[in-house]
């Protein structure tokens, strides 16, 4: 053997030596390791599943679930996903630890409606974490839809030694996972119930998650008023109001988020008809730089 030879296999030899050494005692850069096309190593250990409509409704509905198996829902989807969500519920072993609502629209708390009125059969839920507004509010602003806050406020009630209202300041922690709510309500006469969402700012694994429910632009400059100074940074977002007509490019410039979740079907997403801004706002968060655009158009998704 030469002496070139030999140079090359040692080198080679010390080289994966290296790259063993930095992956094992570096989480951070293990976090980043892609293998194959699209794919990221988001956590470590923990995992996020953003669920698919299953009718053709927008919605909204994500499990999270910690290394050690406590399962989290944020909103849940319509009634029509209720089954869906039921199901996805049982292969984690029937049984939420805590079950967060945004808001009380049907297209986020209709499925947990659901659930609950048909009765949840094998599934417990520990806790149902909420803010809602006093009726008069609703009856007043969203007439239309105080019905369904209502039958919401009904269902949840089977849980009142469960129940938790959550405020900006209010933090959980299940296992690794903390989730700080990060307001109250805006009570606001413009898309009241949308712009009463409770933006929720998820970090496990390493890695911050926000979830913006179904907030507008005016009520995500209050709330960036509200956090001036704050670091917001996000690796994760969920874009508010299903990727239209929500918050402003002010606000995602102020996450700078990596990920974008869109809780969008295909007619939404891609807007066929012209009719939404959620092209607009794609070529906002391609400009300000985020690699990864996740839709609910293409079925579950779930980042480990």
């Amino acid at each position: 053997m030469n002496k070139r030879t030999l140079f090359k296999k040692v080198s080679v030899t010390v080289l994966m030596i290296a790259c063993a050494i930095i992956t094992a005692v570096s989480p951070a850069f293990a976090s980043e390791v892609k293998s194959g096309p699209g794919y990221r190593e988001y956590f470590q250990g923990e995992e996020l599943k953003m669920l698919a409509n299953q009718t053709d409704s927008q919605m909204m509905s994500f499990i999270i679930t910690t290394q050690n198996g406590a399962v989290i829902v944020i909103d849940g989807g319509t009634s029509g996903d209720a089954s869906h969500l039921r199901d996805e519920l049982a292969k984690k072993g029937n049984h939420v630890n805590a079950w967060f609502i945004t808001h009380p629209h049907s297209d986020h708390a209709g499925a947990l409606t659901q659930i609950i009125e048909e009765g949840p059969g094998a599934l417990t839920i520990d806790a149902i974490v909420y803010n809602f507004a006093d009726p008069a509010w609703y009856a007043a602003n969203e007439g239309y839809r105080a019905d369904f806050v209502e039958r919401v406020r009904a269902a949840i009630g089977n849980y009142a030694d469960r129940l938790h209202v959550m405020h900006r300041g209010s933090e959980f922690e299940f296992d690794g996972v903390h989730i700080t709510c990060m307001n109250d309500p805006y009570l606001v006469a413009n898309n009241s119930i949308n712009n009463s969402s409770c933006v929720l700012k998820v970090d496990m694994g390493g890695k911050r998650i926000m979830f913006l429910g179904d907030m507008g632009e005016d009520v995500g400059n209050m709330f960036l008023a509200d956090h001036a100074g704050e670091d917001l940074k996000c690796d994760i977002v969920q874009m508010a109001h299903h990727g239209q007509n929500g918050v402003g490019r002010n606000f995602y410039e102020a996450l700078s988020p990596v990920t974008c979740l869109w809780c969008a079907p295909g007619w939404l997403y891609e807007d066929y008809n012209g009719l939404y801004r959620t092209n607009e706002v794609r070529s906002w968060m391609k400009e300000i730089g985020t690699k990864v655009n996740l839709s609910i158009k293409d079925g579950d998704k779930t980042l480990k």
